[in-house]
């Protein structure tokens, strides 16, 4: 038996713990950063001793030199990696919703991957689920340049206390609420998970209490380009998207490119998004010489084609909901009579099923509805309320 959490980000304009705790925040709150650095280091090793050994990604070979880490689901949701091998280090392209977590990858890289350093660390946006591992990369005794757009910066600092309180002040209600899941399970399997998913809820609780995010060490406003023996890494802003300052990994050698949340194998999360521009930067991402996607979450895609499927669906949802905010509908009525047999982009080619799947198979969800539902209703109403973002 699978249990879900579909968590969406909380808006940066109007972050709360109503927001965290009905949103939940699974592709998540944003995280990250505030200028303090004498944070714990103690504790963060202790942090590392205890969770490095655990498997949380499973990690697939994409082509030569390039390999993409699928997370686990979790309660406290980890976001998927990238890693691309240098010729005498490595790049990795985002870092989970807690350091504990990037202790584990980086133990599986050099175990299953390669001995070289990480040299470079990739922050893809500003949310929490890709940022708040950073302070791992720190501790691993290595030199390490974190790597994200100029936008991606200023709103991490903007954003991080707001975010990270709301994270912390919303896991007591989930932990109530998987305790009262444990209370009624009917058998010794669905107890382990409970118990499991409290386990992992108090976890982050205890590991992010006295946690300061750290900030990026290399910005820039377009493009940032690594030319190593082995490759190239373009490290790219394409438009908005998800967030304002989103940026991709593009290895033209290679023929991958790794997406951050730009595209995912969910349905998108829109709280922080663009959903006018995010099509137009969907485009542009898949004119890129990239066969293989990467995304922030969901599994590897080989071609172009669910890439294209999210596209459009944004591109229809924001025709639909526009339309019906001119005519002067509520937000409740277009949650209800919009649905997901409705939407003509998810019933074209498997996409709706698709993004279903990976919903159940790679999140946590507590709600009433499916995934998928819960997913639809929130990216409604943050078209609604995006519309006309500046």
């Amino acid at each position: 038996m699978h249990s879900h959490i579909h968590r969406t980000h909380s808006g940066y304009g109007h972050s709360s713990r109503r927001d965290f705790f009905h949103q939940l925040a699974g592709s998540a709150l944003a995280g990250a950063s505030i200028l303090e650095t004498g944070f714990l280091r103690a504790a963060w090793a202790r942090a590392q001793a205890r969770t490095a050994t655990g498997r949380l990604f499973d990690i697939q070979k994409v082509a030569d030199g390039v390999y993409f880490a699928q997370a686990h689901p979790q309660v406290l949701t980890n976001c998927n990696a990238s890693i691309f091998v240098n010729a005498q280090d490595v790049l990795v392209v985002d870092a989970h919703s807690k350091p504990s977590a990037a202790a584990s990858l980086i133990a599986q890289i050099k175990k299953e991957v390669t001995p070289k350093p990480v040299r470079y660390l990739v922050n893809t946006h500003f949310h929490w689920d890709h940022t708040q591992g950073d302070a791992a990369y720190r501790a691993t005794g290595s030199k390490v340049e974190i790597i994200a757009s100029d936008t991606t910066k200023q709103l991490l600092e903007q954003n991080a206390r707001n975010r990270l309180k709301a994270s912390l002040d919303g896991v007591p209600q989930i932990i109530d609420q998987l305790k009262a899941r444990l209370a009624k399970a009917s058998s010794g399997a669905e107890r382990e998970l409970y118990q499991g998913q409290i386990r992992e809820a108090e976890a982050y609780l205890a590991e992010m209490r006295n946690f300061a995010p750290e900030l990026p060490d290399i910005s820039f406003a377009q493009s940032h380009v690594i030319r190593d023996r082995a490759h190239e890494l373009h490290i790219e802003f394409h438009g908005r998207a998800h967030t304002a300052g989103d940026v991709v990994v593009f290895c033209p050698q290679k023929r991958a490119v790794a997406t951050g949340d730009a595209i995912i194998g969910f349905l998108p999360n829109i709280a922080d998004g663009y959903p006018r521009e995010w099509p137009r930067t969907i485009d542009s991402i898949t004119r890129l010489a990239a066969d293989r996607i990467l995304p922030g979450h969901g599994m590897l895609q080989p071609n172009h084609d669910r890439a294209t499927q999210m596209r459009n669906y944004i591109e229809e949802l924001t025709a639909i909901v526009e339309s019906g905010k001119k005519a002067g509908k509520p937000l409740a009525e277009l949650q209800k009579t919009i649905t997901a047999s409705s939407v003509k982009t998810l019933q074209a080619n498997g996409y709706g099923a698709y993004a279903a799947d990976n919903l159940n198979r790679f999140s946590v969800y507590l709600g009433s509805r499916t995934p998928l539902e819960d997913r639809l209703s929130a990216n409604i109403e943050a078209i609604y309320q995006n519309l006309d973002r500046a």
